[in-house]
């Protein structure tokens, strides 16, 4: 759930703040929009062989389904909060 969470923050801030360029730029190649649904950005996975799932443009096929992030400018708080109540983050514990 961690590795999720870190990576799909470290994908909305790039796409959001355009920068790393090269790093924008393998993630553009790999993400396309639906007309239905123009909110939610789909990412496919471009690689070769095994060493290519590893690279970052290729594990976002996990916020396929993440709604109201995608064209919008959130600040890093938003971008937190959406996450962690997508992947259903629980931090009470019941004894």
């Amino acid at each position: 759930m961690w590795s999720h969470y870190s990576t799909n923050t470290i994908a909305i801030k790039i796409l959001r703040d355009r920068n790393p360029v090269y790093l924008f730029d393998l993630i553009i190649e790999t993400h396309y929009v639906e007309r239905r649904k123009p909110d939610r950005a789909k990412f496919y996975d471009n690689s070769r062989g095994k060493i290519g799932k590893h690279r970052l443009c290729n594990r976002l096929s996990n916020l396929d389904n993440l709604p109201g992030w995608f064209d919008r400018d959130l600040n890093d708080h938003a971008i937190r909060i959406l996450l962690k109540e997508y992947l259903d983050f629980n931090f009470t514990k019941t004894i």
